[in-house]
């Protein structure tokens, strides 16, 4: 059965009628439309960057933990919107990631410039190979 609620315009509603009665179940409820465009509107709320804390740039892990620490206090008062906060998460595991990777890379340029120290160092102090000063290898001299 079709619902019987007329529109503005004159037409039938066209949604099916709720079992026993003869509207559907917008409009055997006075007032549920309304409600449920509001839940809508509510989820569709723009936030105003106005209303959050200046944060400078993270330079450090710690400083990305305060700053998630701050977003999560924001959207649970409702000043910041969870969309934004979910990219935050994104963007901070990335920028973890990339706090590693540097981390890393700085330490293997300061090993290998130790090591590159050492061979150089080494190679300056080790006397002539014995064997290149007799001229070759098992006493074979090198014809020029």
């Amino acid at each position: 059965m079709q619902c019987n609620h007329k529109k503005r315009d004159g037409e039938r509603c066209g949604a099916r009628a709720l079992t026993g009665q003869n509207r559907c179940a917008i409009h055997a409820q006075p007032g549920r439309a309304a409600q449920l465009g509001s839940k809508g509107g509510r989820r569709r709320t723009t936030y105003r960057s106005d209303d959050l804390r200046e944060f400078a740039a993270p330079k450090t892990a710690a400083d990305l933990r305060d700053l998630l620490a701050e977003s999560i206090i924001e959207i649970r008062a409702g000043k910041l919107d969870p969309r934004i906060a979910n990219a935050l998460g994104y963007l901070g595991a990335s920028y973890l990631r990339a706090l590693e990777v540097s981390d890393i890379e700085k330490r293997l340029d300061a090993l290998e410039a130790t090591q590159q120290a050492h061979e150089s160092a080494f190679l300056q102090s080790s006397p002539p190979d014995s064997e290149q000063a007799r001229g070759g290898i098992n006493g074979e001299q090198i014809h020029s």
